[in-house]
């Protein structure tokens, strides 16, 4: 301590509790970060969830599409062929060649289109056939995924609780140092942290503020060294000091 007066042996001890106090803060500040985004990781793996449920949703809905499909044209084919029945009831009643062969005709287009309706629902089968198992698949799928999202949350929000606990420890430790700075440059020091997301008090190296990284004028250098008052960086505003 020889050589040095009260003021710059005080200042010192200033600047080692704000190194100290800095430390302590921008941690906090990481973590309340990673906190505050884990709701939102949450909601990210909930919106995953959802987009996949509403593909399940989507398939159930082509499945009921297709079948009913399948019935109308099961429908169709009944109606057809009930048609064709009547028709070739009626086909030996007629008194006239003519007649005949224009009913005649009209059966031979009535069972074309029948073979056309059953081709269709064959493929209809197929294709309702192969939904269900997509279906059956996405089901399982699911399932997969859901106890997945609840593992997944599990995780962030047992994260969260580690996080809250390491907050809390850092918070009391922050009180307790903050308790030794000098009440009017702990309040420079604070507003200066929260409006520069946690970095207030930076050091200087190579003649380089380590805040914004500009360099500073021989004359704030020499005015670090003197430590008779806090110096302040004209480019980003944060509390400078030397490094030992």
């Amino acid at each position: 301590m020889e050589g040095k007066n009260v003021s710059e042996i005080l200042m010192e001890e200033q600047i080692k509790i704000l190194i100290e106090l800095q430390g302590l803060d921008r941690e906090i500040f990481r973590l309340e970060k990673e906190l505050a985004a884990k709701p939102g990781e949450i909601k990210t793996l909930e919106d995953i969830y959802k987009n996949k449920e509403e593909e399940a949703k989507n398939i159930d809905a082509e499945l009921k599409k297709v079948q009913l499909e399948h019935k109308n044209k099961e429908m169709e084919l009944k109606t057809k062929e009930e048609s064709i029945k009547k028709l070739q009831s009626q086909l030996y009643q007629v008194k006239t060649n003519k007649e005949y062969t224009a009913m005649d005709t009209e059966i031979k287009s009535a069972r074309a289109d029948c073979s056309l309706l059953e081709d269709g629902i064959i493929n209809l089968l197929d294709k309702i056939e192969e939904i269900e198992k997509i279906k059956e698949q996405g089901k399982e799928q699911l399932k997969v995924e859901q106890k997945k999202l609840e593992g997944e949350k599990k995780v962030i929000s047992e994260g969260a609780k580690k996080i809250e606990e390491e907050l809390s420890m850092l918070k009391a430790k922050r009180k307790e140092v903050s308790e030794k700075v000098d009440k009017t440059i702990l309040a420079k020091y604070e507003r200066i942290l929260y409006n520069k997301d946690g970095l207030a008090l930076v050091p200087v190296r190579g003649n380089a503020c380590q805040g914004c990284f500009l360099n500073l004028p021989p004359q704030v250098i020499n005015e670090i060294k003197m430590k008779k008052d806090f110096v302040f960086c004209e480019s980003c505003a944060r509390l400078l000091y030397l490094e030992e």
